[in-house]
């Protein structure tokens, strides 16, 4: 009996771990040779820095997510300025474009600005809350608001195409890619807590490169 259930462990390990090695092959397929390289080599700089910043811990990964979850003022992880510069060019990360506003106004307590691309139209701001010096502060804040592009993504990120081709398969990644759809830009406490709740063993493969990624988005 003993044998029978060793060797029915025996399977549904290997199978596990088959599946798991499935997944990532195919995401790797889908990201492509130049930006798995350079995906890979952010994993190490990253797991580098939680050896470092947790040293005989157990349980880095988790520890670091933890904390940025948990703090108003996390430690948060940045890819080096040039080592980023050089992967910019590639297609791990998504691609913008700057759009400045076309027109900003101030009408009935609410900063309007409009856009040239018709997709996005009119947004609005918040009041002012100082009301000394009204007038003054009305203008700067508009001058403000005219110097401050909108990026609009006009290339997706070969990760997030990559993340896609599996999603079905993996429920951290189905979870966070519907988050993303549902919310767009999502706070990085709000991401780590994700990431936390659905964090399994099998699964620390995506969450490391899905945190890596959002950190230097």
């Amino acid at each position: 009996m003993k044998q029978v259930l060793t060797f029915m462990f025996l399977i549904f390990f290997f199978s596990c771990t088959h599946g798991q090695n499935g997944r990532i092959d195919e995401f790797e397929n889908s990201l492509g040779e130049i930006e798995t390289k350079y995906l890979n080599e952010l994993v190490n700089d990253f797991d580098l820095f939680l050896n470092k910043k947790y040293k005989d811990e157990e349980f880095k990964f988790k520890k670091y997510l933890k904390e940025i979850s948990e703090s108003n003022q996390p430690d948060i992880w940045k890819i080096g300025k040039n080592k980023l510069e050089e992967i910019k060019k590639t297609n791990l990360f998504a691609k913008y474009d700057s759009i400045y506003p076309d027109s900003v106004w101030y009408d009935n307590n609410v900063f309007n600005v409009s856009y040239s691309d018709s997709d996005l139209g009119i947004t609005n701001s918040i009041a002012l809350k100082n009301k000394e010096n009204k007038e003054s502060n009305i203008d700067s804040i508009i001058n403000s608001l005219k110097s401050k592009p909108r990026l609009k993504e006009i290339e997706p990120s070969y990760f997030q195409i990559a993340l896609e081709s599996i999603v079905t398969k993996d429920s951290l990644i189905q979870k966070y890619l519907d988050a993303r759809k549902t919310a767009g830009t999502i706070s990085i406490r709000l991401i780590t807590g994700g990431l936390l709740h659905e964090l399994q063993p099998e699964n620390e493969y995506f969450a490391k490169r899905i945190i890596i990624m959002q950190m230097n988005d």
